[in-house]
Parts: C-alpha cells; sequence; structure tokens
C-alpha cells in the first residue's frame, strides 16, 4: 500500500484492474515518470504506465497500485476522485464540501441542546442518535474540548426504539441532563407526550440537507464532517473554521 501524502486518501480505495494492451511511447513514458515523481516530491514512483482509451489519460501503476494520470503528469484520478498531485490536494472532494455545505444560520439552533465550553469560540453542531455506537464515543471526545459551543441535535434515525429515546428527552423537564444520560447508555423510561414540532423540525431538516448518517457534524463555515473524524482531524477542521469565521466577520 502506498503511504505517500498525495494519494494515501484515495489510493486504498483503488482496486487493481487489467492494462491496457497499447504500450506507452518510450519517450512519454519516460516523461510521464518524472513528471509523476517531480510533482509528488519523488514519494511516488510510477514503475508501468499504459494507455487507456480516453485521449491524454494514462493508467500507472506503483507500489502494486493503480491509478490514472494526465499527460502533464500533475493530475490523476483514483477512486473516482481527481487529485492535484502537486498541491497534494483531492479536488474532488472539495467539490463535494462545497455542494454539501449547510449554511449554519439555517439550521434549527433554537431546538438543539446548546454547550459552551471555555470561551466558547468554536462553533458547531452535531447530529447524534443515542444507538449510534460511534456517536456514544465522539460525544466523550466532545465533551473534553475547551473553547467551543457545541449545538446537540436530537436525530433519532437508527430505529423505532431512537425515537422513544428522543421523544422522552425532547419531553423531559431536563433535556439536555436526560439526553447526556442516554448517550452514556442510561435507558430511562420516560413521558413521551408533548409538543413534539420541534424535533419534527430537525428529522425534516435532516432529510431536506440530506443528513442519512451519524454522528454528522456541521462547521460555522456550513462544512460537514460525517461518521468518525479522526480527532486530530477534527481539530484541525474546527480550528481552520474559526479562522474562517474571524476572517469574514472582520471584513
Amino acid at each position: 500500500m502506498l503511504k505517500k501524502p498525495l494519494l494515501c486518501l484515495l489510493l486504498a480505495a483503488a482496486a487493481p484492474i487489467s492494462s491496457h494492451a497499447d504500450d506507452v511511447p518510450a519517450k512519454l513514458a519516460a516523461q510521464l515518470k518524472s513528471a509523476v515523481a517531480t510533482n509528488t516530491g519523488g514519494q511516488v514512483q510510477v514503475k508501468q504506465l499504459s494507455m487507456t482509451p480516453w485521449p491524454g489519460v494514462y493508467e500507472a501503476m506503483a507500489d502494486g497500485e493503480v491509478f490514472y494520470v494526465d499527460a502533464t503528469g500533475r493530475f490523476g484520478f483514483v477512486g473516482g476522485s481527481l487529485m492535484d498531485l502537486k498541491a497534494r490536494q483531492d479536488l474532488t472532494a472539495k467539490k463535494l464540501d462545497t455542494a454539501m455545505a449547510i449554511e449554519f444560520d439555517r439550521l434549527p439552533l433554537q431546538h438543539a441542546i446548546k454547550e459552551v465550553h471555555g470561551d466558547g469560540s468554536k462553533v458547531f453542531a452535531v447530529f447524534e442518535d443515542p444507538n449510534c455506537p460511534i456517536c456514544r464515543s465522539f460525544t466523550k471526545f466532545l465533551d473534553q474540548l475547551d473553547d467551543v459551543t457545541i449545538y446537540r441535535f436530537m436525530f433519532p434515525v437508527i430505529s423505532p426504539e431512537s425515537q422513544g429515546l428522543a421523544r422522552g428527552a425532547w419531553c423531559s423537564p431536563d433535556r439536555a441532563g436526560v439526553w447526556k444520560a442516554m448517550m452514556a447508555g442510561a435507558r430511562p423510561q420516560l413521558n413521551q407526550r408533548c409538543d413534539l414540532d420541534g424535533l419534527v423540525e430537525i428529522l425534516a431538516l435532516g432529510e431536506r440537507f440530506q443528513i442519512n448518517n451519524t454522528p454528522t457534524v456541521v462547521l460555522s463555515t456550513g462544512k460537514r464532517l460525517v461518521g468518525a473524524t479522526p480527532p486530530e482531524q477534527f481539530l484541525q477542521e474546527l480550528e481552520a473554521a474559526r479562522h474562517l469565521v474571524a476572517q469574514g466577520q472582520q471584513r
């Protein structure tokens, strides 16, 4: 497996596929191999190149992994994503981030459970389900963060039991405390009869914005993070969002 900065996000998902019969001319092959090596700082050494039916796109193999590269040796297709090898950027991911962004102000924050730690400068929302194992681990991590404002949305989408738990927490006079206990594993039997319009609004928003998994985090910039984001990456994303929002407010 290639453990290189430019391809490590994508090459793991790329399945080896058969090469095409036509060989790349020797001069062009040498140029492409050199260009890929240069654009990746020497970290990816192409061992084999083959033609593809797509003019100007070549099949490359390095360390047993297959990817596709253009004639400049800078841009490559791996696992359905377009990579800028020189800039170490997943261009497809950037486009998806933009397409899947949710304007933070459009979230029904009045229906969330709000927590403030420290100065509360790093703001985000999280959609969580008490029957989601990753959510339960993730919420323990969130509890340890400093200087954050967290908007927790009850998002009972995993099972009918989740829906009952959410209704019970929603109808409780101590909504925040009960929900926190449920996320820690408690399963109290509570009254589920009250005005549930706010909970319905949260679920409707999730459907409208295609929030299909828990946990889903929406950063203050609108970027969403889905599933088990590694802690170090999450903290970097959180700080980057805080910085971008602060820059926008200063303009």
